[in-house]
């Protein structure tokens, strides 16, 4: 009964352990996503930078092109409208630039909170693992020690129902063993 006990556990100790290394193969594959996304915001977050360089230097090339223009033009009485349109537009896209920029900041470090909360979680799944084998190797060395004991104790059966019958003749000489069919306990 008590054999039965321990390959009842072992059975339910595998089970845990398919349970975990299913969890360990998701998180792992979570983790990788998570990194993967982490990295292509952090490429993102990279280029909008560059934008944004690129329109403050456009803009900035742009207002200078303009007082230029506006000391050409202070003698004549032309409004300039279309470059203070043009310095507008360029100051709303570099506002909304930088206001994506943000929201791919925020994405990033949420990625990266993420990342931390799944390694943490197979760190956790990890230290569970090693309990479980841990476990599982007690509990083998207890089966193999039964099993051992069984083995000994049907051998010395079978050796004490075992029958040696010898021909008449020494060339002809063989030893046969004669085990019954059935063993009674």
């Amino acid at each position: 009964m008590n054999l039965k006990n321990k390959e009842t556990q072992l059975f339910e100790t595998l089970t845990k352990l398919d349970s975990i290394a299913d969890l360990i193969k998701n998180s792992k594959e979570e983790s990788s996503y998570l990194k993967k996304l982490s990295s292509q915001l952090e490429k993102e977050k990279e280029e909008l930078h560059q934008k944004s360089k690129n329109l403050e230097q456009e803009k900035d090339g742009i207002i200078n092109e303009l007082k230029v223009f506006e000391q050409k033009l202070n003698n004549q009485d032309s409004g300039n409208h279309e470059l203070l349109n043009k310095i507008d537009l360029i100051e709303k896209e570099n506002q909304t630039i930088k206001d994506e920029l943000i929201k791919k900041e925020a994405e990033l470090e949420e990625s990266r909170y993420k990342i931390t909360e799944t390694e943490n979680t197979n760190k956790n799944l990890k230290e569970e693992v090693s309990s479980v084998q841990s476990e599982l190797q007690s509990t083998k060395e207890q089966l193999e020690q039964i099993l051992k004991n069984k083995k000994k104790s049907e051998v010395t059966r079978i050796l004490q129902f075992t029958k040696l019958r010898f021909y008449k003749s020494p060339y002809d000489m063989v030893v046969r063993f004669s085990i019954p069919h059935r063993i009674n306990n």
